[in-house]
Order: structure tokens, then sequence, then C-alpha cells
């Protein structure tokens, strides 16, 4: 791993301590961690595994009570590291009297763009999250999903080399994700690197190519995320036709010496389903509807 790579930790730990300073909870027991430049990487666990610590640690938002967190090779709390870095939290505390293009600007203005593209800049994003027609309303007026959304616009305005997503679709609906997801995606294409965390398991597969699995504090498993979910010795098919074809795959299965456990019906994801359904009769909607609330 090069020394200028956009995530580095090594041996990182995280005590928290209680009131009189008392050693209360190790959030972290000594984690390494690496992502290199152009990777998307998930960072997984259930509550309380460590996530949302190592990412306010590589961030330069808390201390680590040892080990040491590198963004590019920089301290995370030196301005050239930072300034490369779009965050996304968990809980995105945006100004309610702002409107929604006058938020984007703001962020534009203290990345350093140029005032004559602030505007175009602020406008590009708010079209490409669906956010055109409320570009005039404060932040207090939209909807949860919407304020959501605005906040990731607030993570992508300095075109960051690095973007770090807590839980970025959670209060979405799938058309939101969907066209959230193409960003991310979008983002990957360009040459960035992405740090994800996720609850939505099924988002993190559209996006993620490795992953670091996390528990109470210690990476369980890590590694390249399709070899993780391969299950071996097993192999999917999809076979156009119906039951009537049952006995000849098996049969032919059978030939090669494998064996048929399982035949049924292919069906798509109830966010398939969703899309199929509403993605026409959304072209168009006026984003005053409250669809996220």
């Amino acid at each position: 791993m090069a020394d200028d790579a956009p995530v580095t930790c090594t041996g990182l730990a995280k005590t928290y301590r209680d009131f009189w300073g008392r050693a209360a909870f190790p959030a972290l027991t000594g984690i390494d961690l690496a992502v290199a430049a152009g990777e998307s990487h998930a960072l997984l666990g259930p509550n309380g595994s460590g996530k949302t610590t190592t990412l306010r640690i590589l961030l330069g938002l808390m201390r680590p009570t040892r080990g040491e967190a590198r963004l590019f090779g920089r301290d995370p709390t030196e301005p050239a590291a930072r300034a490369r870095v779009g965050f996304l939290p968990e809980q995105s505390s945006l100004h309610g009297f702002l409107r929604a293009r006058e938020t984007l600007e703001l962020f534009a203005r203290l990345h350093g763009v140029p005032r004559a593209e602030r505007t175009r800049r602020a406008d590009e994003l708010l079209a490409r999250l669906d956010l055109a027609a409320a570009a005039k309303k404060r932040v207090r007026e939209l909807s949860h999903g919407m304020r959501r959304r605005l906040a990731l616009g607030v993570a992508l305005v300095g075109r960051p080399d690095l973007l770090v997503l807590d839980e970025p679709t959670a209060g979405m609906d799938p058309l939101a994700r969907e066209s959230v997801l193409a960003l991310f995606r979008e983002h990957m294409e360009k040459g960035g690197t992405l740090l994800v965390t996720s609850h939505l398991l099924g988002d993190i597969r559209g996006i993620a190519t490795k992953a670091t699995l996390l528990s109470r504090g210690a990476v369980v498993r890590h590694g390249d995320l399709d070899e993780m979910l391969r299950r071996e010795g097993l192999r999917e098919y999809v076979v156009r036709g119906g039951p009537e074809m049952d006995d000849a795959v098996a049969a032919a299965v059978r030939a090669k010496g494998g064996d048929v456990v399982e035949s049924r019906p292919a069906r798509a994801s109830i966010e398939q389903l969703f899309l199929d359904t509403y993605r026409d009769a959304a072209k168009g909607r006026d984003d005053a509807t409250p669809r996220d609330r």
C-alpha cells in the first residue's frame, strides 16, 4: 500500500472513558484497514461494532487511544488531507434557514470553488439529485429524504478524491436510492475512492468491491466482496422456460455428476418491483411532493 493511499489504519484502538476518566468501553481493539486509490470499500458490522468510531477517527473528528490513521499519507486533521474528502454523516445538520441552492453554493465556496462556477455546480448537483424543483426551498421545508440527498450534494460539491459515506441511502425510497447509487458509481468510474457503511446490504452489493467486517471493535473478515459471498460447490442458473424444463435441466446436470438442489420460479426483488412500477410515473414529478417522509 502506497504511503499516499486514501485510507490507512494501523493498530487503531479507541477506548471510551466515563465521567471520572476510567476506561468504560473498548470501541476499537486494534484494527488494520487499507483502502487503495480507486477502490470501493464497505465497512460492515452490527450496531456497536465500531464502524462510526472508525470513520470519526479517520476524519480527524476523534483521536484514537492508540494506533494510527492516515488520509492520503497525512494526519486526518491536516487541511490538505481534509480538502480531498467528501463526508456524508449518518445524521446531517444543515442550516435550516438557507435555501437548497444556497447550501450547495456555501459549501462550494468553503471548498474554494471559484465564484463563477459555484452556481453552475450547485445546479448540476440539484438536477442529479432530483432536487431542481426544490432549489429555492429552505432546508427546513424539505422532507427527510430530500435533506439527505442535499447533504450528499454537500459531500460531492468539492469534487473529492475520497467519499466517506455513513448510511448514505437511509431514509430514501428506492427511486432516490437508485439515482444516488448511480452517482456513487460515476464517482468510481472517474477514478474516485469510496468508503461506505450501510445496513442496506443490497446497496453495498451494488457499489462495493472490497469489504471489511467488524465485530466488537475487531476485524473478523476482510477481502474481495464477491469472493466472500461465493457459496462453494454451488452455481446458479436462470433458464428461460416453464416447469416443463425441470426434468431436462435436472437430467443434463446429473449427466455431468451434479445435482439440482432447488428449482423455483425466478422473481424480481421488491425493490425492482417498486422501480418498475413507479419509474415512468416519477418522470416529471414535482419534488415538492413529500415522497421521502
